[in-house]
């Protein structure tokens, strides 16, 4: 980690940068347990809580683009601010509601306020950095704390003892909260030393947008691999439990958590001795080399002995590994692809490959009650190399244009 690039980060990086920690610090402590709450408190079936889980995911999605659109419409300070103060309102509705009804619609909103938040905020990362290397150095940093504040929430939450507690969710609305107050005063920073005004977006209408991501073919390859990538890392969670438990693996609740916790300190512990250790290596054969972890995991998932642990934690070691290389890596790509006025319609159509968790997550269950486990890594380790042919066309295209398109 270079200190010449790190003094290059203004203060609005730095608040993107460890706000995104800080948020993802408070989700986990309490998040993880919001199913229990459903559950214990208002008496939800499995099923429906699975539904209103799942709609929260795909409102996040969706409104990930539309966010990363209106920021460069109408400033990133504006969508960035409300993100934070729907965002406060949603969790402090969870924390203190007693009905079903407003519960759920505050859930629900939840995922509609960190769309307004994470496309927006890599896209001012990528406004307030000239030097690409520095954009690609806050883009790792950014991951890297993102991780670790999912590897600290759980494990804060247990030993604090807030655990599955409705009121703890007042603890995040207060974590969106600072992190708003922050944003105010980063932005008033930048008045100041710009002379009193934020460099206007260009304010380009949404189906200038859509014309512009037609006309880039390359991008648009990326967005499906992406997807398509997301779709066999989401094999990892529920498939993969289902896959296990079927098979009659011993102990297999200890063996889940044990993989949890051992892709999490492998992806804090490896990313920047990997950044480091490849930093001389173009992006693309990064990706490659990412790609190709992520299939040997598939192919250790699919050939395991369902009565041992070995080939399931070196399966998880591969894919973590992969993983470090990359899901960082992809934003450093979409920052590069991006035309400078649409650096957050772009990262907001990148977030459309989370579409790919969920679509991915119901195949796996289909494969594992029909045709089980093997075949469905082996089917993942596939699209691995179809992942692999979708970034190397990708690249072959040439880059539109790169000024704003007329109304």
């Amino acid at each position: 980690m270079s200190p010449a690039l790190l003094r290059q980060f203004p203060p609005l990086v730095w608040i993107v940068v460890f706000g995104t920690f800080l948020i993802r610090t408070g989700f986990y402590m309490v998040w993880p347990f919001i199913s229990i709450l459903l559950y214990r408190e208002h008496g939800m079936s499995a099923g429906n809580i699975g539904l209103l889980l799942a709609g929260t995911a795909l409102v996040s999605t969706v409104v990930g683009f539309y966010g990363g659109w209106l920021s460069d419409k109408f400033g990133r300070r504006l969508i960035l601010l409300l993100g934070c103060l729907i965002s406060l309102l949603c969790y402090a509705l969870i924390g203190i509601s007693h009905h079903l009804l407003p519960l759920g619609l505050a859930v629900v909103g939840s995922g509609l306020s960190s769309g307004m938040i994470d496309a927006p905020g890599k896209a001012l990362l990528a406004d307030s950095l000239e030097s690409p290397k520095a954009r690609e150095l806050a883009l790792h940093l950014r991951y890297f704390l993102l991780n670790l504040g999912a590897a600290l929430g759980p494990l804060l939450g247990v030993t604090l003892g807030i655990s599955a507690r409705q009121q703890t969710f007042l603890l995040l609305a207060g974590c969106y909260g600072v992190l708003g107050l922050a944003f105010v005063w980063g932005f008033h920073t930048l008045n100041h030393k710009t002379g009193g005004s934020v460099p206007k977006r260009s304010g380009t209408g949404l189906r200038d947008v859509f014309a512009v991501l037609r006309r880039d073919p390359g991008f648009m390859l990326l967005i499906l691999a992406n997807l398509l990538m997301t779709s066999v890392y989401a094999q990892f969670n529920s498939p993969l439990v289902q896959y296990l438990d079927r098979a009659g693996t011993p102990d297999v609740a200890k063996l889940i958590a044990l993989l949890i916790t051992l892709n999490a300190v492998t992806v804090v512990t490896l990313q920047f001795p990997l950044l480091w250790l490849l930093r001389n290596w173009p992006i693309r054969r990064c990706l490659q080399l990412g790609i190709t972890l992520f299939m040997g995991a598939q192919l250790l998932f699919a050939g395991g002995d369902t009565g041992s642990w070995h080939s399931w934690i070196m399966a998880t070691i591969l894919l973590s590994s992969g993983e470090v290389l990359l899901f960082p890596l992809l934003n450093v790509l979409i920052d590069q692809m991006a035309p400078p006025h649409l650096k957050g319609s772009y990262f907001g159509a990148g977030a459309l490959a989370g579409l790919g968790t969920a679509g991915g997550t119901w195949i796996g269950g289909l494969f594992i009650s029909g045709l089980g486990g093997p075949a469905l890594y082996l089917l993942m380790a596939c699209i691995c190399l179809l992942i692999a042919l979708l970034y190397g066309w990708s690249a072959r295209y040439p880059r539109p244009y790169t000024q704003p398109v007329a109304s």
